[in-house]
């Protein structure tokens, strides 16, 4: 069962939605009658990413004081956003009543995130945070350290943040796909009026009415029942697998971040970017 959240913050779209649905998240998780009354403790961290802001830079014969210049004035706006972001952060959680810590760090994001989260249980981040401030690093590149290096469970965010209250799960059988439902259901992450899809994809229809039966029976050992959607592959699993999505039109997505057969194909490298880029939903993403 979840008990702690970190939050990785900057000012972007998709930060602020994650921000206003971790705070919400934990608050009513906070207020359930079916919880323990263990409160979620939410830790939101702001990391200056000095590498990248320093990094060295050719410039012309005797421009070196140029370039100090230019550095120290980047990091001083670069340590004032993630003051006033850890700041807000703080306030909205005192008003809403969740327990929070706030962790101003520098260095590579991703090591800097990764560090933090061995002390808690899943990572919620922005699809478009990215800790660079004037600098050009996107957030696939962060979200695609933190699912090879990390231990923890990831949550992406979208701009918009979804209104409903179903999930798709979308299973293959694979090893990352078992932790990614096995992870998800453990941490009980759903509220008791939550609708389950789970979702396969597979060139034999047999193979993915299998696998769904498959993730079912483990839901229901946890009292957990799910409208089950074997597909037949046809074309991409990738936009298969996002027509179910957008038929259900859930509020979270729940994958393995790489998988065997269809999945391995397109949960990781291009289409994986495409998924985080595009997706109307969460997305929990698992290894």
């Amino acid at each position: 069962m979840i008990r702690s959240v970190l939050l990785a913050l900057d000012a972007s779209e998709a930060s602020q939605t994650a921000k206003r649905m971790a705070i919400r998240f934990c608050r009513d998780h906070n207020q359930r009658e079916d919880m323990p009354s263990v409160a979620i403790h939410l830790t939101g961290v702001a990391v200056v990413d000095t590498p990248n802001i320093c990094a060295p830079m050719a410039v012309p014969l005797g421009a070196g004081a140029y370039k100090k210049d230019r550095d120290e004035t980047l990091l001083a706006k670069a340590n004032e956003e993630a003051e006033a972001i850890l700041s807000q952060f703080e306030a909205d959680c005192v008003e809403a009543g969740v327990p929070h810590t706030a962790v101003r760090s520098e260095g590579l994001p991703y090591e800097q995130i990764e560090a933090v989260s061995r002390t808690h249980d899943v990572i919620m981040i922005g699809h478009d945070t990215n800790f660079h401030y004037e600098t050009h690093k996107t957030i696939s590149e962060t979200v695609r350290r933190l699912l090879l290096d990390n231990a923890r469970p990831v949550i992406v965010f979208p701009k918009e943040a979804p209104t409903n209250d179903s999930v798709v799960i979308s299973y293959d059988g694979s090893i990352p796909a078992s932790h990614a439902l096995h992870m998800w259901t453990l941490l009980r992450l759903r509220r008791p009026e939550t609708k389950v899809h789970v979702v396969s994809v597979d060139r034999d229809l047999a193979v993915a009415q299998r696998h769904c039966d498959e993730a079912a029976e483990l839901l229901r050992y946890h009292q957990v029942q799910a409208t089950l959607h074997p597909t037949k592959l046809t074309s991409s699993v990738v936009n298969q697998l996002s027509e179910v999505i957008d038929e259900i039109a859930p509020r979270t997505v729940i994958m393995g971040a790489y998988g065997s057969g269809g999945f391995r194909e397109a949960l990781f490298g291009s289409s994986t970017n495409k998924m985080l880029e595009n997706a109307k939903t969460l997305l929990f993403l698992y290894k």
